[in-house]
């Protein structure tokens, strides 16, 4: 007959350790709790960053839209520029047609002039203690300068002077009457226009 003989002791045997329900429900609710809490933190997160995300789009709108009022702003004072520059420029055009149309006016009032005839008058009222040394013409006056040996001359050959066909009627205007080594020089001026020409 054959006998076993069990060297286990009893205590040393495996035995099974049966984890009570209720300590499984409160593993269970501790795990569901954290899930919770981090879906709910993860929510949350992604809550905020959507509100600072369509924070940040309004920023940026109102960013654009201030850019553009700068821009319209900007092409407004160019488009001014421009328009002050325009008027300059026509202003500018506008004093050298005037500046070109009194050349020409002062040229026509010298074309007018009949030089022949005024050397012709001169001519033939000269006088032989009186001599020219300068005729002048301007826009509006014609100049004679001259010297005579006899002062009291002068007077007598302006006025015959004013008995000549382009003389005749004019006033003239003594400039400038100096005695300088026993001569007078003078310097008179009458107007260009005549005065039976005018209307």
């Amino acid at each position: 007959m054959k006998n076993r003989i069990n060297f286990y002791q009893k205590s040393l045997r495996p035995r099974r350790d049966l984890m009570p329900l209720q300590s499984v429900l409160a593993l269970w609710g501790i795990a569901l709790f954290v899930i919770a809490i981090s879906w709910g933190g993860f929510a949350l997160s992604v809550h905020f960053n959507q509100i600072e995300a369509q924070q940040s789009e309004l920023t940026l709108n109102e960013i654009s839209n201030q850019l553009q009022a700068v821009k319209a702003k900007l092409d407004e004072k160019q488009n001014k520029d421009q328009f002050v520059k325009q008027l300059k420029m026509i202003e500018q055009e506008i004093a050298h047609k005037q500046q070109v149309f009194g050349y020409l006016e002062a040229a026509q009032t010298l074309s007018s002039m009949d030089y022949s005839q005024i050397m012709l008058d001169l001519a033939r009222y000269h006088v032989a203690d009186i001599w020219l040394t300068q005729v002048t013409f301007s826009e509006q006056t014609v100049t004679l300068k001259g010297q005579s040996s006899q002062s009291a001359q002068l007077p007598v050959w302006l006025s015959s002077l004013k008995q000549s066909r382009y003389f005749a009627g004019k006033e003239f205007s003594v400039l400038e009457f100096e005695d300088k080594d026993g001569l007078s020089e003078f310097n008179v001026a009458t107007e260009v226009a005549a005065k039976e020409d005018q209307p």
